[in-house]
């Protein structure tokens, strides 16, 4: 297919070129066919923008004729111009696309028609683009290669259709073997073993969990890929020369397959020095600091590879858009070796322009505010960097390109270019979940992370978040709505509101639990890994209480000796909660979900009075902390600890204000809120006032999207406030498996923990499972 327009003018007006018609008015636009004439004209007009009345603009066509090819309608566009008067008449000159019939296929034997049918996702009759045919060639490939067909080939022709009109798409398929992964060996490996090398592929064998993580599959790119990667981990670990002569296949039957990847290792090298080339604008004593690979390493390509790219954006930072870094590796004597660094400075820039294109729904100031660089800046590739991770962070988009280009500026300056590629950001999702501590719940939520409150036809476009939840089941509703602006009075400051409703049951077995009310939030982004939040937060909430603990507490029934009344009949009631909140977050976690490294402290006040027009007098601080490392064989070793308190100004601390342990979020040997001082009556735990919790945890993967793990967990809740009194320390041990499924980003946590030493008798309850997703905010 011809990806260009040829512009024809009139031979009386030969001479003339598409600018001496720029901005004059269009009179009429026109479509003429040659051959036979396959889709109606109106349908064609759909897909152009230029109009009779409007100027004539070059780019308004060249858009026009994309449109048009991308259509799937045409397979060839002219445009011919000629003038009127003082104006012009346009002329698009198609040569239309029979239309598609059906779609068949030739040399499938894995796959009936009908499933590679509905695989193509190509629908009879309609529009068929080469976009669309190449898309459905991949979708049936991927088809072939998640079933074991790594060599699958698919081409395509298109035939006069049986029906006397229009044209059938034939997929003529070569399936190639089935081949199955039984087992992976390496030959020539001495240094490192067989599993050190299979971490660094993403090939995997078959395995019991192949259902979920198609292992045993692969496509042959895949394993040069991967090939690769073996490589270069020798090539990180100083092994320089270490190569091979490529992945053998060896047929074991029934399909299945044997890897077998010969290695040469080498000799290991060590640096015996590290330089630059000519250099202008810095000295080598201000970039030898960033190096990481020096003088006595062993050679190292990942280091090196990131040296380049440090080198790289300290010019870029001063404004050279065009450095360019390479690296001069000589032997320098018996397994050691020399890196000089060659430096091609180029010239410094400014920015001229910030372009953006491709989004059809979000405003261009929602992008813009992500960008650091403005016009007139000195241009500075680490902030383009930024712009996309920025951009990619938001996530609005399937893809993001940053790049830059040329100014109309000059030769001095440098465009910013921002293309982007715009996802679906609205979302309503459902279905039915189970836990440990509420039982079974149903939920519905409604979302857009690019919602406009002022744009009451689609709602989207000016990067507000916006939420809506229900979730009912046997122990719990909850309902909430929210809505947050991260830029609000233009600047990087995130207001948010919610209202909410909330009752629980699963608090406690002798009282219910109803919160509803709202909350306004702000957030200030303090440097690049901190935030402080403020809160203000008005509810109503009602303790509704068992009539079996009034039952319990009437010493005439039942033959209750004389003692205390229980503790929760003074909670009954209503209660009007206004509370202002503040924290600051220092978040360095390279991920919320499964966090391999980094840390995150989370420091919070909070403040209940009558004197902001509620009947709840509290104060309360937490102090919360975690930290993570990525050890070997991917092992991740976490610990989390947490300290809070609470206090009150005038009377005592309700029973929702209370601190609790237990549970799969806390002490996962001890049921749900568990852990602390008891009712006298009922033997129900009312909370304290003091709590102290750290936890330990070590997971190892075993297959793809499967871990174990390991945990040890303590924890005091102590009566009075401000009390670190650990003499009553509550312990557990336990196993667990974190499982990654398909249907969910989220890891699902099954633990299985069992108490060690619990000060109150009546909290041991033996061996406690808790279900829960496995992730933090």
């Amino acid at each position: 297919m011809v990806l260009a327009a040829l512009v024809v003018f009139g031979f009386s007006i030969s001479s003339l070129s598409a600018q001496d018609f720029e901005g004059k008015n269009v009179s009429a636009v026109d479509f003429r066919y040659e051959g036979d004439k396959t889709v109606d004209e109106a349908r064609l007009r759909n897909f152009i923008q230029l109009s009779a009345g409007a100027p004539y603009r070059t780019d308004k066509i060249d858009n026009d004729i994309k449109a048009l090819y991308g259509s799937g309608l045409v397979n060839d566009v002219r445009v011919l111009a000629e003038p009127v008067g003082e104006s012009v008449r346009v002329i698009y000159s198609v040569t239309t696309r029979p239309g598609f019939v059906a779609v068949g296929f030739v040399g499938n034997t894995a796959f009936k028609d009908t499933k590679l049918a509905k695989e193509s996702k190509l629908k009879a009759g309609g529009a068929l683009s080469d976009e669309m045919v190449i898309t459905a060639r991949q979708n049936i490939e991927k088809l072939y290669t998640d079933a074991g067909y790594p060599d699958v080939t698919i081409t395509h022709r298109f035939q006069d259709s049986e029906t006397g009109q229009g044209a059938d798409l034939i997929f003529i398929i070569d399936e190639g073997g089935k081949n199955e992964i039984r087992d992976i060996r390496f030959e020539g490996n001495h240094t490192f073993d067989r599993r050190t090398l299979i971490r660094q592929m993403s090939v995997k064998e078959k395995g019991l969990w192949s259902i979920f993580t198609k292992s045993g599959r692969f496509e042959v790119s895949q394993l040069d890929q991967d090939l690769e990667s073996v490589l270069d981990y020798y090539r990180t670990k100083g092994y320089l020369r270490a190569d091979s002569p490529g992945i053998r296949r060896e047929p074991v039957g029934d399909g299945r397959v044997d890897l077998v990847i010969p290695i040469n290792e080498g000799e290991k090298y060590t640096v015996k020095g590290v330089g630059f080339g000519k250099m202008t604008v810095f000295k080598p004593e201000e970039l030898y600091p960033v190096l990481t690979l020096n003088d006595g390493d062993a050679y190292n390509s990942k280091k090196m590879r990131a040296d380049m790219t440090s080198i790289r954006s300290y010019y870029g930072s001063r404004g050279y858009a065009d450095a360019t870094v390479t690296p001069d590796i000589r032997d320098a004597g018996p397994n050691q070796v020399s890196v000089v660094y060659r430096i091609t400075e180029g010239s410094r820039y400014r920015v001229g322009e910030v372009n953006i294109e491709g989004n059809t729904k979000t405003q261009d100031r929602v992008i813009r505010r992500e960008v650091p660089l403005k016009p007139g800046d000195y241009f500075n590739s680490v902030e383009m960097e930024t712009t996309k991770a920025r951009l990619e962070g938001l996530q609005y988009f399937n893809t993001v390109q940053v790049n830059s280009s040329t100014s109309a500026r000059g030769g001095s300056y440098r465009d910013v270019d921002i293309l982007v590629d715009e996802r679906r950001t609205g979302s309503i999702s459902g279905g039915v979940g189970f836990s440990s501590i509420d039982s079974i719940v149903g939920f519905v939520r409604l979302e857009q992370t690019n919602f406009d409150i002022m744009n009451p036809w689609s709602f989207t476009g000016a990067g507000q978040r916006f939420s809506a939840d229900l979730r009912l089941g046997s122990e719990r509703i909850d309902a909430g709505i929210s809505l947050v602006e991260p830029w609000f009075l233009g600047q990087q400051l995130a207001l948010g509101g919610e209202l909410f409703y909330r009752d629980s049951q699963y608090y406690s077995d002798f009282y219910e639990q109803t919160n509803a009310g709202g909350a306004i939030t702000l957030r200030k982004p303090l440097t690049e890994n901190s935030y402080v939040k403020g809160e203000y937060r008005l509810e109503k909430v009602n303790i509704d209480l068992d009539n079996s603990v009034y039952v319990l507490s009437d010493k005439s029934v039942n033959s209750i000796p004389p003692g205390p009344p229980s503790l929760l009949i003074p909670e009954a009631g209503d209660y009007i909660r206004s509370a202002l909140g503040a924290n600051w977050i220092y978040d360095t976690r390279n991920s919320v979900v499964e966090t391999r490294e980094g840390s995150k402290i989370d420091v919070g006040v909070s403040l209940a009075g009558t004197f902001l027009g509620g009947d709840v007098d509290t104060y309360g601080v937490t102090l919360q902390g975690s930290h993570y490392w990525n050890l070997k064989w991917d092992s991740i070793l976490s610990i989390k600890g947490e300290m809070a308190f609470v206090d009150a100004t005038s009377g005592t601390v309700p029973i929702f204000d209370r601190l609790y342990l237990g549970g799969g979020q806390t002490l996962r040997g001890f049921e749900f809120r568990d852990v602390g001082p008891r009712d006298p009556v009922t033997r129900e735990v009312v909370g304290g006032q003091s709590l102290g919790f750290l936890s330990l945890e070590y997971t190892v993967p075993v297959v793809d999207n499967v871990r174990l793990a390991a945990f040890y967990d303590l924890g005091f809740v102590n009566a009075s406030a401000w009390d670190l009194d650990a003499s009553e320390l509550y312990h557990d041990v336990g196993i667990g498996v974190r499982l990654r499924l398909p249907i969910s980003p989220v890891p699902l946590a099954l633990d299985y923990a069992i108490p060690i030493d619990s000060p109150d008798p009546i909290a041991d309850k033996g061996g406690q499972f808790n279900f829960s997703l496995n992730y933090e905010y």
